[in-house]
């Protein structure tokens, strides 16, 4: 049965003793209000990390007042009201969420209906401080956005994790996510595109980023149509909106929470108008494949256009070695090297080995300068934590026209305390012909080792440039940290 345990600051809602949501007040790394932990199973796993509790004062709303009403055995209803805005946002218009939870004992599993009240206290335009979306497609429409649930378990580390993020305090996700037990649990969402019909987007970090139509802009969906979100255990996460406007979703590619919208009529010359009142209602909860209509399992996937292909058909970095040899269009959960110049080119099969890729530059007959750079390494993108003081082992087989002309660095950026509230200062490692090591053939082997870094590393950028006339290819890079004590280190800094 349902109850609720509240204490200075934060509200629990349970179920058979287990909590099924929270809610925090102040939140100690963000500073705002936070909603988190939503279960849709009686003593299952969390499956929304974090819901948004306000569609308009974003970040500023800090504190609300909850009241809880246990109904039943088997239901609940939560009445969020805000108790302090920055910047006297309720000047502008004062929400009220209301969350009712059912429990189907037959389908054991929990039903949470959303109701988000909007009262407009004075004329609003797009300038006033208020949380607005930033995607285009907003035509004549006052686009709401109602809602951004992060999804347990929809992205995920983009190499093999040897150590976990447990106690780190970035990322946000590490408990729940990044671990060396971490496993995909969504897969994709189906969309009731007005356009389009029924479209079928499967997650991925840089397919996601470049789908226009789909994800860049805010494509509209049929009004009370459900979109659902496809599990790896072959169950879905069903959403429905309740309201007769037009809907609107969108991917944030760094942790795949689902951005949900409203877009309704504009009122003349504002968006919304002193007096006007507007209601959201939506509903989810997790079904089995058996509940789902035909016409969703059938659903043809989302078009990716030629352009968007090209820019997503980049290779993906690799730990232990990265081979060059795999696309982002099929690692949905990686990030892409990017070229920096028209002379980067990627060579699936140019490496020292067979079946192996290679990053090449090629300038001619005369000189230039031109980079491949990856810049998602470290923690905050799903790699590997970097303990305090760790050192680096870089190494590349390279074939250059001009070798002396070929540089390879790491960089990471040390955060002078705890990386919320300190500056960054970035720390650049460099290598090149100097660092040569042997040659075998037409490729050098050039490796060399970092000082050690910092104490709090987040995120680093590996760097291939050239700066000589003729070609190079770069192939089988390792970034290896060394596995010295964290003590012996900190003797030698």
């Amino acid at each position: 049965m349902f109850s609720y345990q509240q204490r200075p600051g934060k509200t629990d809602i349970l179920f058979d003793g287990d909590p099924i949501l929270t809610f925090i007040a102040e939140h100690v790394y963000f500073g705002k209000f936070e909603m988190l932990n939503l279960k849709l199973r009686p003593h299952g796993p969390v499956e929304m990390i974090s819901l948004v509790p306000s569609a308009f004062y974003g970040f500023k709303l800090q504190r609300c007042d909850i009241r809880c009403e246990v109904e039943d055995a088997h239901s609940i209803t939560v009445t969020m009201t805000p108790a302090f805005v920055q910047g006297n946002l309720t000047d502008y218009v004062w929400e009220e969420r209301r969350i009712h939870i059912d429990y189907l004992p037959t389908e054991q599993r929990f039903r949470y209906t959303f109701t988000v009240q909007l009262d407009f206290r004075k004329d609003i335009t797009r300038d006033d401080p208020l949380a607005f979306t930033g995607m285009p497609g907003w035509g004549d429409f006052a686009v709401i956005e109602f809602d951004d649930p992060l999804l347990a378990g929809g992205v995920g580390p983009q190499v093999p994790m040897t150590q976990d993020w447990v106690g780190m305090p970035e990322p946000w996700l590490a408990e729940d996510c990044y671990t060396t037990t971490w496993k995909k649990r969504y897969l994709s969402v189906t969309l009731p595109t007005v356009e389009r019909g029924l479209r079928k987007l499967v997650f991925n970090r840089i397919v996601n980023g470049v789908q226009q139509f789909f994800n860049r802009t805010l494509v509209k969906t049929a009004p009370r149509q459900p979109y659902l979100y496809e599990k790896a255990d072959g169950n879905y996460l069903r959403y429905t909106p309740l309201f007769d406007a037009i809907g609107s979703h969108h991917i944030c590619e760094w942790g795949f929470d689902m951005h949900w919208y409203a877009q309704l009529p504009r009122a003349g010359q504002y968006l919304f108008t002193a007096g006007q009142q507007v209601t959201l209602a939506y509903q989810f909860e997790e079904i089995t494949r058996a509940e789902v209509p035909a016409a969703y399992l059938t659903a043809p996937l989302a078009e990716i256009e030629p352009e968007e292909c090209l820019l997503a058909d980049r290779p993906i970095y690799q730990e232990p070695v990265t081979l060059f040899d795999q696309s982002a269009l099929d690692h949905p959960d990686a990030y892409a090297w990017e070229p920096m110049t028209e002379h980067c080119q990627w060579n699936r099969t140019g490496g020292r080995e067979a079946g192996h890729g290679a990053l090449e530059i090629h300038h001619g007959e005369q000189p230039a300068d031109s980079s491949w750079i990856f810049q998602h390494l470290g923690p905050s993108y799903a790699c590997n934590p970097v303990p305090p003081h760790s050192r680096f082992r870089v190494s590349a087989w390279v074939k250059a026209t001009e070798l002396d002309k070929v540089q390879l660095s790491l960089t990471f950026n040390a955060y002078q305390g705890p990386a919320l509230y300190a500056p960054r200062v970035p720390q650049t490692c460099t290598g090149g012909a100097q660092q040569l090591q042997r040659r075998e053939g037409d490729f050098a082997l050039i490796s060399f080792e970092t000082p050690p870094y910092g104490i709090y590393i987040l995120s680093g950028i590996v760097t291939f440039q050239y700066t000589g006339k003729g070609e190079v290819s770069l192939t089988d890079l390792q970034v290896e940290r060394l596995t010295e004590s964290v003590a012996r280190i900190a003797e030698s800094v």
